[in-house]
Parts: structure tokens; sequence; C-alpha cells
């Protein structure tokens, strides 16, 4: 099962709910595996790729192998591989076959129950080789789970950002919010409520603020809900 996480935007919390997953996966004894095709920013112990790697606590296994294309320029990876007349001119596709390779390189050496791909930012979000996201949630054939921030705002995001995969084929399995900011915002209290009637998905789980490494409750049906 592969699982792609969604965001509605950038900083939406989908790294944080991807350690989150991976850690309840361990919990749970089901194997995972974390994989960001494509990362941009920081490249030290803060950045998304090592931050998955400390939660999946899979021996041997470095940032480096499940994050084969890595970019110091905190913008979107298709623009920090070339600059925008590279990513406006180029549509090869080079980038991408060579990512869903190691995916496959990965998962048959590692044997995972479960892969969870991390996107970059939101849907449309500029990726390597002139392509966008879309293209390569196909690609690596995922079922899409939408992240989005718990919080004002997070309704319009959420139901445009299903509108955009069921127009591209790509259906939703559901959606997880993700509290971003400490401080209260009363809009919280109907977010799940008004999205999952709206959209008519299920959500799958509402991780608070700055959880522990030990909390588990906030994912409905636990982790062997999301594989079925």
């Amino acid at each position: 099962m592969r699982i792609a996480l969604i965001g509605t935007d950038t900083d939406c919390g989908k790294t944080t709910v991807a350690c989150a997953l991976l850690r309840a996966a361990r919990a749970a004894g089901v194997r995972a595996l974390p994989f960001k095709p494509a990362a941009s920013g920081p490249v030290d112990a803060s950045g998304d790729p090592e931050r998955l790697i400390a939660a999946a606590g899979l021996a041997g296994l470095t940032a480096g192998e499940i994050c084969p294309l890595r970019y110091p320029q905190p913008i979107a990876p298709g623009l920090a591989a070339g600059g925008v007349e590279g990513f406006l001119a180029r549509r090869d596709g080079g980038e991408l076959a060579r990512a869903c390779a190691r995916l496959g390189e990965l998962e048959q050496r590692l044997a995972p129950e479960l892969t969870l791909i991390e996107g970059a930012g939101g849907l449309w979000v500029p990726m390597p080789g002139g392509s966008w996201l879309p293209a390569w949630i196909s690609a690596m054939r995922a079922a899409p789970v939408v992240v989005g921030r718990l919080g004002l705002g997070t309704i319009n995001h959420c139901l445009l950002t299903f509108a955009g995969l069921r127009q591209l084929g790509l259906a939703p399995r559901g959606f997880i919010l993700a509290q971003t900011r400490a401080e209260a915002d009363p809009s919280t209290a109907d977010n799940e409520r008004v999205i999952a009637a709206s959209s008519e998905l299920p959500c799958l789980g509402v991780l608070g603020f700055a959880p522990g490494p030990e909390a588990h409750a906030w994912l409905r049906g636990g982790v062997r809900g999301l594989l079925g």
C-alpha cells in the first residue's frame, strides 16, 4: 500500500503527520517506509528527510536514500532544480523516472507493508523536470490522503484540494487535520465536521499541536485502518 500525503499548502503539517504515522506504525508492528521524492530546504537534522528517517526507525536507511532529489534553496523543488526558465523549458521526465526507480528499489529491499510518500507543498507544486506534483502521484500509483492545517481557512483549502484531485482522476481516501499553531482558534471546533460532510470523505485523524512521540490515539482506526 502506497499512501501519498498531499498538503493543502506549504507548512500545513505534512511532515509532522508523516512522522506521527511512522511512529504509530512502529507501535502497531507495521513496517512502514517513508519516501520524500524531492525536498528543498535545509540539509540537516531539521530537514524533512532527516525527520522522516528518525521517526521510521528502519536500521541502515538514510535520508539520501529516501530523498533522491535534494535542493538546499527553500523554494518549490521544480524551481530550485533549475530556476523558473529551466522549469518552464523542460519536459523530459528524467527526475520522475529516477525517483520511481529509487522507490521500487527500496520497497524491494525492505518489503514494507506501508509506504508513506510525502509531497512538497500543496497539490499544484512545480516539481523537477518541468512537471507538477499530480504527475508524481499518478506515476507512483499512490492513494492520496490530504493533510490540512487545523484552523481558519482549512475548509476552503481542503475542499479545493479534493476537487483538484478528483478532477485529475486521483480519488482521495480521506483527510487528516494538523494543528500547526499553539494559539487557540475557535474555528477548529467545526473544521472536521464541515469538511467531512461537504466532501463525503472520512477524517482519518486530528493531530494536536506538538504531540508526544507516543501519542497515537489521534489516528482514527489506527495504522491498520489506514491500510484498509
